[in-house]
């Protein structure tokens, strides 16, 4: 089954697809906040807010883009595709320079398919050009745009630019949930020490809920929209700003740790080649925004250790979440907001602080005192992980080589460093398990 969908923007947009009347489609609209179909957010007021005036046109065609794909992964759910997995999509997209973004068309294309493991093609059409609001760049000291998700990787990243001296603006967003309130405890932590280097974009972004609330709970595209409202920022303050990504190795690679999670079971939302695509398509439609990562090389354990301010590190990181689901814990009478202990994420932040020497969070689940049965929900992760320790003892670089290179391209240049960073992660994950 294909879905349609359909991106429009302002009033005046009353686009509609020449489809089959039985395909199905989902409308996502911009700029017209009285539509129900509207896509809540406050992408263009708050830069506006911030930096005084509005994102260039190409910037704003990204952000719609962004908010399109993540509107769709979020609310159609994977169990209508006929494998109950991988989707097919049709974009409808306006911009206001369909030749550009046609150029960019099979960049932008392969992105997609890489990041959420469905079918995507794109339609794009001409959009008009809403006059920009006049007005004055404000804030021109910034020196880094860096993502923030509220993650122990992106307070790092965020503690060694303040900590460095420079002026950042840091990049968040949230929708429904308790992410933006993470995000503002940890923020609040960060802004005891450097308030006066901090600017905050903590942008919401929130598509409808559909009648049935059918929704989908992998969000494999939230990395478009973050990246997409991190380069609007960085595009709007211009010359060149760079785009900091702070994302250790292991989880940007994020190996698949049996047979069976291979493919596009495997999360890639700051994976290598998927990076580089967006660096591609950056380039492509005229955005002068490049894209760093400077932990790439490094495993979670190493960043905590290296991070420039110990003693901020050490007052803010047990406020950080890292949890895949940080919610799911209230359905067995836990206080929503705790790390569930047994996800992916929770293993290896716990692998880390304890690397690190740092105190460890409260976790629901305890897998090192009481480890759940692998044959539980509870206890799969725990299991993959144990599964591929035994399998990587005593392993040799080529061994590393391999599962890393089965998680998509690498740059080769690279291979050996992704190699050893996935190693030394995965080392990092047994010496907890013991």
């Amino acid at each position: 089954m294909k879905w349609h969908i359909v991106a429009s923007v302002g009033a005046m947009d009353r686009y509609v697809p020449v489809i089959d009347a039985a395909e199905p489609r989902l409308a996502t609209v911009f700029d017209h906040p009285t539509h129900p179909s509207y896509v809540h957010n406050d992408a263009v007021e708050r830069i506006r807010d911030r930096l005084g005036i509005d994102p260039s046109d190409v910037a704003l065609d990204l952000l719609h883009l962004g908010m399109a794909v993540y509107s769709a992964d979020l609310r159609i759910n994977r169990i209508h595709a006929s494998d109950r997995w991988t989707r097919d999509f049709v974009l409808h997209l306006p911009v206001t320079d369909v030749a550009r973004w046609q150029a960019s068309e099979a960049v932008l294309v392969r992105m997609l398919q890489f990041l959420t493991g469905d079918q995507w093609a794109v339609r794009f059409r001409s959009r008009a050009v809403p006059l920009r609001r006049a007005g004055q760049l404000r804030l021109n000291n910034i020196q880094k745009v860096s993502l923030f998700s509220g993650g122990l990787d992106s307070l790092v990243g965020a503690i060694d630019l303040l900590a460095a001296g420079s002026s950042v603006a840091l990049v968040g967003h949230h929708g429904a949930g308790m992410t933006n309130s993470v995000q503002t405890g940890v923020l609040n932590g960060l802004q005891n020490r450097y308030r006066p280097s901090i600017t905050t974009f903590m942008f919401y972004v929130q598509p409808p809920r559909s009648a049935s609330d059918d929704g989908e709970r992998s969000m494999r595209s939230r990395s478009i929209l973050f990246l997409s409202l991190g380069a609007a920022v960085a595009a709007t303050l211009g010359g060149g700003q760079p785009l900091v990504v702070a994302e250790n190795g292991l989880i940007s690679l994020n190996a698949p740790l049996t047979p069976s999670r291979s493919g596009s079971s495997s999360t890639r939302t700051t994976h290598p080649h998927f990076l580089g695509l967006f660096r591609e398509l950056l380039g492509g439609i005229g955005l002068n925004v490049p894209v760093e990562t400077p932990y790439r090389f490094q495993t979670k354990g190493e960043m905590l250790l290296s991070c420039a301010a110990q003693d901020v590190l050490l007052a803010t990181a047990l406020g950080t979440m890292s949890c895949s689901h940080p919610e799911a814990g209230r359905f067995r009478g836990h206080s929503p907001g705790n790390h569930c202990g047994y996800c992916v994420p929770c293993i290896i932040r716990r692998a880390s602080l304890q690397a690190a020497g740092l105190p460890h969070s409260h976790y629901n689940v305890d897998v090192v005192t009481a480890p759940p049965h692998h044959a539980t929900k509870t206890g799969r992760d725990l299991r993959a992980f144990q599964i591929a320790i035994q399998r990587l003892q005593n392993a040799g670089p080529a061994r590393h080589l391999f599962d890393v290179l089965g998680t998509g391209p690498i740059p080769p240049a690279d291979a050996a460093n992704y190699a050893e960073v996935h190693r030394r992660g995965m080392a990092e994950v047994g010496t907890l398990l013991g």
